[in-house]
């Protein structure tokens, strides 16, 4: 099934593709080691921000394995002005896996914002890309987005002990996912879900 970067509207917020003048935006949580400290990459600087953000502009299109599709993350009440970052990768097309992930920039966390986009990208995956099963990868040590993954409804699947090193140290990787089945069982509770808003970086 074929789908194509589209703005999406949620209660709060917009969800929209990518352009290269969102650099300035981009940059406040792209050079921020706080907010990537459990990501794979290290703070870029502007130049490494734009490279980064010029890549991700182009990917807006979900139908062979490997695609991958990013929105950026706007308030309504902010319009212009990128918070943040949603994106779905097509892992495998005949089995109907996707990954999503998500980062939020500092100042706008803790809102729930990344709850709200990480919700509608669910549905997406659910309801337009014909998903079967959606996972995340995340460092276990990023308690804000090992609650996400939990409010989210998603299920620790695996957790590989060292299997990563990078900044230095050896770092565990966790996997947390939901089938097609459990999100339509949970649409009904969505919202009464417990627990507080939590905004993080998927990694």
């Amino acid at each position: 099934m074929l789908v194509e970067a589209s703005a999406i509207l949620t209660e709060r917020l917009l969800l929209r593709p990518l352009t290269i003048d969102d650099l300035d935006d981009v940059l406040v949580y792209q050079s921020d080691p706080e907010v990537l400290r459990y990501m794979l990459w290290p703070a870029r600087d502007r130049a490494a921000a734009r490279e980064h953000l010029e890549r991700r502009v182009d990917l807006v299109r979900l139908a062979h394995d490997g695609d991958g599709l990013v929105l950026a993350v706007e308030t309504q009440e902010s319009p212009g002005c990128v918070i943040g970052e949603v994106n779905v990768s097509l892992t495998s097309v005949a089995d109907r896996q996707a990954e999503v992930g998500w980062i939020v920039a500092p100042e706008f966390q803790g809102r729930g914002y990344a709850f709200e986009a990480a919700s509608r990208i669910l549905q997406l995956c659910f309801e337009d890309l014909g998903s079967h099963r959606v996972h995340a990868r995340l460092d276990p040590r990023n308690a804000a987005s090992v609650a996400l993954c939990r409010r989210l409804g998603m299920r620790e699947e695996a957790h590989f002990v060292e299997d990563l090193f990078f900044k230095g140290e050896w770092a565990d990787t966790g996997v947390y996912a939901i089938l097609e089945a459990e999100w339509r069982a949970r649409l009904g509770d969505a919202h009464g879900a417990a627990g507080q808003p939590t905004d993080s970086a998927s990694r």
